[in-house]
């Protein structure tokens, strides 16, 4: 695993790596199929889309609020939040389970307050899974017509935004790119989850005819 990751590394890339708190707060576990426990506190609170809760432990209340349709609908969720509420009945911490309502998938832990981020991220649809915290979800709107219809995110992407940590639900093998001022990498269409509000994306054309034609890739 060491080597692997020194390979990694060495290419430009890192394996997933959670944000660490002060105070534990939650642990992901599993390797495909992954769950999020939260440690939650004496009136404390956290959030989770419909379907994703596993267990709640004793003194956990659930309540949904209505979020509105509008922005949450075109950006994959629904228009209600399950709010999970530590009610203090047993004076201790409490805990709440949540896991992705598709199967295989991966939780991914973001700290929108993390330098690297810089409080907002835009996701694919439907990215968002769960939060603690202040975590707006919202829409970003990329109004390029060539990046909406062949850059793999669409016209309407999630924006997350807020100073707490968020939970992404997602498939496959997940690796992060920490960019450095002015750098670029090329990316495979379909393949970017979420990238920071200070990253650009754009296209590039694949190469030549027989490039786009038999490499396999597409135009860009």
């Amino acid at each position: 695993l060491k080597d692997s990751a020194a390979v990694l590394h060495h290419a430009g890339w890192d394996y997933l790596k959670p944000p660490k708190p002060d105070a534990a707060k939650f642990a992901v576990t599993g390797h495909e199929s992954q769950v999020v426990t939260l440690q939650i506190g004496v009136g404390e609170a956290c959030q989770g889309e419909a379907g994703t809760m596993m267990y709640l432990s004793p003194g956990m209340r659930q309540s949904v609020t209505y979020e509105g349709c509008c922005q949450r609908c075109c950006s994959g969720e629904s228009c209600f939040v399950v709010n999970f509420t530590n009610s203090g009945s047993t004076g201790n911490h409490e805990f709440v389970a949540l896991t992705p309502n598709f199967p295989t998938a991966k939780v991914v832990p973001v700290d929108l307050s993390s330098p690297d981020v810089g409080g907002t991220l835009v996701a694919q649809q439907g990215a968002y899974m769960a939060s603690y915290g202040d975590v707006r979800v919202g829409i970003s709107l990329d109004t390029n017509c060539m990046r909406c219809c062949c850059a793999g995110l669409g016209l309407v992407r999630q924006k997350l935004e807020g100073s707490g940590t968020v939970f992404l639900g997602g498939t496959g093998t997940i690796v992060q790119k920490v960019l450095a001022d002015g750098e670029t990498i090329l990316v495979d269409t379909n393949c970017i989850m979420a990238f920071a509000s200070t990253c650009k994306l754009d296209l590039k054309r694949a190469g030549g005819i027989l490039g786009m034609v038999g490499g396999g890739e597409g135009i860009f």
